[in-house]
């Protein structure tokens, strides 16, 4: 700290020191920033609650009181469990298939607070069933990845990305991408606090680091993390007032919304380039006093769009550079340079995202809200580009202006204003293309369309915007992702909620181009099938039913694409349908994935027996049900692998097949037939058969029910002296069913004595 006039001077008021937290001075800027910091600096974090973890880990801070407990791992939600899904009534999202993509999948597993949102997808370049998928998940303190090696069919994890040592906790925001050699890259938030004083006061405030680790192993393992960039309090300049109080400035930083982007270093295009953007949010605040507690005032927030590269994998970083201009939020009225007031500039920059041509030039995009507020009024779309590996950026071009999308639509509770960062995608020929969503300016009901735009030049000149929804509704469209193929083919999906009339229900779309964006659809000439775009879920997801008050369900899902196939991920939220919160991650690709599968040991026999049912997959860890003749009559776990092995007892019924259906909470379902041998309709046909072939003497027939109807008395027992009984039609069945039963025991009984019989003889 810096001061003009020495505190132990004779002159100075004595103050005795204290150690206290500054008021969150982020709280009113979070609504700007990335959805995961903005849950953890409004306290609505479902696992983490960062003033208590900050008090927890300052030692001797006699002023801080707190529960003592770290709520980062508290689970807050209950797990599904099969109690509350109901066996007698088995409810369940069963699916409805998509006309052209795989059956969907569930990537993540629970293991406490069942939420899992911003997944992050990419796909390793030189094997295309080799993907990781990152994702924040309220279980762990960290980012978490799961690996599938066989295009997605199956996936091994979670494994936790360790945040920054020292730190508090993970806040979100994770990307994953290979490089040429297939080593994986994860990146995300790393929330710690850092001490500063004002004379002789000590306080503490939250700082974050963006953090990048690194897996040789195909994401398996992870390395320790590597601090990229990190925020923190400068020693402020004060000088005392005439009561020897320190004043000035204080300036507090924070990173956010980082994004990862690595390709060919434009130097040496053998090796690649690691490129990081974030956004740096910057509070400016004078320091007031009450009484002779400092207090901060109203601050002044700047935002500037900064880049760091490595050249090294990963191990060294550089300096950060200003990618964008800086930019002013300011709050009140401000003093003009002449001295007059005047309403203050609410602009800030936001959202950025790298990608890297194949000759090494990189291209950032991000957003600008214009003076008029973030989440109003205008938004506009700015590219960079940088030819010398990030050493520095071109001025800006404009790629696009538009009406700016709110924090949150009028028909949902969720946080959807991260649909507005640009989504920026490379082709083979240094074409960039850039998703986002809108408010339509031809549909005044309609909360977001989602719209593309393209350079054909490397950023000089842009293309008008197309909308690539091609629904004919007011409902909303929000989270694109776009990304090209090797072949130069672009691929874009996008939340979408057109098939529900009550709007609180989304399905995942998608629509692909192979002319530079010039048309956009999606066709199967084998079906017949030809549409402007096509549904990938089989089944709606509602914000309601996957996070507490529906709040969020992340900043943006992920896409990404090999020679032969698309892969996607969003957050998903159909467990929650039936039962308690609950959201994952949902997967499909357009290769078809197998089926789940029963198969039944012994697959025919008598009723009244025991058979074996081993089904195959089926989501793992998942509760399944096994239902017989429409009743639910057993539920347990899969196993890791989604597969199942149960006994069930198959009563006696009818002969002929008889439907054995599994079915788990997810809706994967699949059915067998057992086939009965004999049952109560030809139960005395078999016995006559088996009597026959054995030599017994036949059971004698009964009489039928019409001759019972003739003769509706008993008679009377003359030395018991009872009276005579009425035979109903239902003490008739239920007495020919005991006997049927009965008979054929005794016949199961004497058929096995006369094999021993045998056996022995031929002994």
């Amino acid at each position: 700290m810096n001061l003009d006039k020495d505190p132990n001077t004779s002159d100075q008021k004595k103050i005795e020191t204290n150690t206290f937290q500054f008021p969150n001075t982020f709280r009113e800027s979070a609504r700007h920033m990335s959805g995961p910091v903005w849950l953890t600096l409004t306290d609505q974090d479902p696992a983490m609650n960062l003033e208590d973890l900050i008090k927890n880990r300052v030692a001797g801070a006699e002023d801080f009181t707190g529960n003592g407990e770290n709520n980062r791992t508290t689970p807050s939600i209950p797990p599904n469990s099969p109690s509350s899904q109901g066996v007698g009534g088995g409810l369940v999202p069963f699916r409805d298939p998509a006309p052209a993509f795989s059956r969907n999948l569930l990537i993540t597993r629970d293991f406490g607070t069942p939420l899992q949102t911003e997944p992050h997808i990419a796909v390793n370049p030189n094997d295309p069933d080799h993907l990781v998928m990152s994702t924040v998940d309220y279980s762990f303190p960290s980012n978490t990845s799961y690996v599938s090696i066989d295009g997605g069919e199956r996936w091994s994890g979670p494994f936790q990305n360790r945040y920054v040592r020292d730190d508090l906790g993970a806040a979100g925001d994770p990307v994953v991408a290979f490089d040429r050699d297939g080593n994986v890259y994860s990146i995300g938030i790393s929330i710690g606090f850092e001490e500063f004083t004002i004379g002789p006061f000590v306080a503490f405030m939250d700082v974050s680091s963006i953090y990048l680790t690194k897996s040789e192993d195909g994401g398996f393992n992870w390395k320790e993390p590597v601090d990229t960039a990190r925020s923190g309090i400068p020693p402020p300049v004060l000088v005392l007032d005439e009561d020897g109080l320190p004043r000035g400035e204080v300036k507090i930083s924070f990173l956010d919304k980082p994004w990862l982007a690595i390709g060919p270093n434009p130097s040496n295009p053998e090796k690649d380039n690691l490129y990081i953007t974030y956004t740096d949010f910057e509070q400016i605040t004078q320091i007031f006093y009450v009484g002779e507690q400092p207090i901060l005032g109203a601050p002044r927030l700047q935002t500037t769009i900064r880049s760091v590269h490595s050249e090294d994998g990963g191990l060294t970083w550089s300096e950060p550079i200003n990618v964008s201009p800086t930019v002013y939020l300011e709050y009140g009225e401000r003093a003009s340079e002449s001295g007059e007031s005047g309403a203050a500039k609410r602009r800030i920059v936001q959202g950025a995202q790298p990608v890297v041509g194949k000759d090494g030039t990189v291209y950032v995009a991000w957003l600008d809200t214009t003076d008029d507020d973030s989440q109003m009024g205008l938004g506009e779309i700015y590219v960079a580009r940088s030819i010398n590996g990030g050493n520095s950026f071109q001025d800006p071009s404009l790629a696009s202006i538009f009406k700016e999308p709110n924090f949150s639509p009028r028909t949902a509770n969720f946080r959807y204003w991260g649909s507005v960062f640009p989504q920026i995608a490379v082709g083979t020929d240094d074409e960039i293309y850039v998703a986002y969503v809108a408010l339509p300016p031809d549909k005044l009901l309609d909360d977001g369309d989602v719209y593309v735009v393209a350079s054909l030049d490397g950023g000089a000149k842009w293309q008008r915007p197309r909308r690539i929804n091609g629904d004919d509704t007011n409902r909303l469209q929000f989270f694109p992702s776009i990304t090209t193929s090797p072949n130069g083919d672009l691929h874009l999906m996008w939340g979408d909620m057109r098939d529900d009339p009550s709007e609180t229900r989304y399905h995942i779309y998608y629509s692909t181009s192979s002319d530079q964006g010039n048309t956009w659809g999606f066709e199967i000439p084998e079906l017949n099938l030809k549409t402007l775009d096509t549904r990938v879920t089989d089944f709606p997801s509602n914000a309601n039913k996957g996070f507490p008050n529906g709040q969020f369900i992340g900043d943006y899902f992920s896409i990404a694409a090999s020679t032969d196939d698309v892969y996607m991920v969003w957050a998903d939220t159909r467990l929650g349908e039936y039962g308690p919160i609950n959201q994952k991650i949902g997967f499909t690709r357009k290769r078809p994935i197998q089926s789940p599968e029963v198969f039944i040991s012994p697959p025919a026999g008598p009723g009244g027996e025991s058979i074996t049912i081993q089904g195959f997959n089926f989501q793992p860890d998942m509760t399944y049900f096994v239902r017989v003749g429409g009743v639910t009559v057993q539920s347990a776990l899969t196993d890791q692998k989604g597969q199942m092995t149960t006994e069930i007892f198959v009563p006696i019924s009818g002969e002929g097949s008889h439907n054995i259906d599994v079915f788990d909470n997810s809706g994967n379902f699949a059915t067998a037939s057992f086939f009965m041998e004999f049952g109560f309709d030809n139960i005395r046909q078999k016995q006559d058969q088996m009597l026959a072939q054995l030599g017994a003497p036949q059971a004698t027939p009964g009489p039928y029910a019409d001759d019972l109807s003739k003769q509706d008395t008993m008679t009377p027992d003359s030395e018991n002296n009872t009276s005579n009984t009425r035979i109903t039609s239902d003490m008739f069945l239920f007495g020919s069913v005991g006997m049927l039963v009965g008979s054929v025991i005794t016949i199961l009984v004497y058929v096995m004595r006369k094999r021993r019989q045998v056996l022995l003889n031929n002994d």
